[in-house]
């Protein structure tokens, strides 16, 4: 659980970043959720975020998250998850090649010890390539997540992915995805990867609908559907 929050970034159903900002004075807001089986183990994530143009290149970014996690033979478990306060910085533009940077530190707001021990922090470094030359956009991320010493996790996180979106008409675009990482127990060396397929539905301007379905390609009983309704509007 903890691993997908930190890695929720993107435009949804997409983990992976791209290089888009709102431009100064624009706000965006993406509902995104998730369900997610696990073997037996099922939960429900829902994780707004809320992105506010300072600059034509820079976004703030705040993001908070609610979880239920049902493990058999347990009682189920509800209440926030914890929140991520990021900066995304668009340093390199020139037609159709884009690059950026997110980064941001994740707190400990979580309920129930489902996330980071309360009173630690963790970080998080995306750098973000984009190439959009319609109707094909690709993206690609590299990133590092530090963790505090307490946490149980491994102490450094590397991830990578890759999207390739196709814009049908402008109404639909189709999505794909493969990322994988570093796998959070530090007990185990093996990269964990998983592959999305999903849509991005333009129900009008400034307002998108989006599905996808993604599986763990060594751990095919993971199975997550997501499902989000992104809002934009000028403050």
């Amino acid at each position: 659980m903890l691993a997908l929050q930190q890695t929720a970034f993107a435009a949804h159903p997409l983990q992976t970043e791209d290089t888009g900002t709102q431009g100064v004075g624009n706000i965006e807001i993406e509902n995104g959720l998730l369900w997610l089986h696990d073997g037996e183990t099922r939960s429900f994530i829902y994780q707004p975020q809320f992105s506010y143009g300072v600059r034509p290149n820079l976004d703030l970014i705040v993001q908070p998250s609610f979880q239920r996690i049902h493990d058999p033979g347990t009682e189920v478990h509800s209440g926030f998850g914890d929140t991520n306060l990021d900066a995304k910085w668009r340093f390199y533009g020139r037609a159709p090649w884009s690059f950026g940077v997110r980064v941001g530190v994740q707190l400990a707001t979580a309920a129930h010890d489902s996330g980071l021990r309360h009173g630690t922090v963790g970080t998080h470094e995306v750098l973000v390539l984009t190439y959009d030359e319609a109707p094909v956009t690709l993206y690609g991320n590299l990133g590092l997540v530090q963790n505090p010493a307490n946490s149980g996790q491994r102490r450094q996180l590397v991830s990578t992915s890759a999207a390739l979106l196709w814009t049908v008409n402008e109404h639909l675009i189709l999505t794909t995805e493969t990322a994988a990482g570093s796998n959070p127990d530090p007990q185990r060396g093996n990269w964990p990867a998983t592959t999305l397929a999903g849509l991005i539905w333009t129900i009008m301007p400034g307002l998108d609908a989006d599905l996808g379905y993604e599986i763990g390609l060594q751990q095919p009983t993971s199975r997550h559907w997501l499902g989000g309704l992104t809002y934009r509007f000028a403050y």
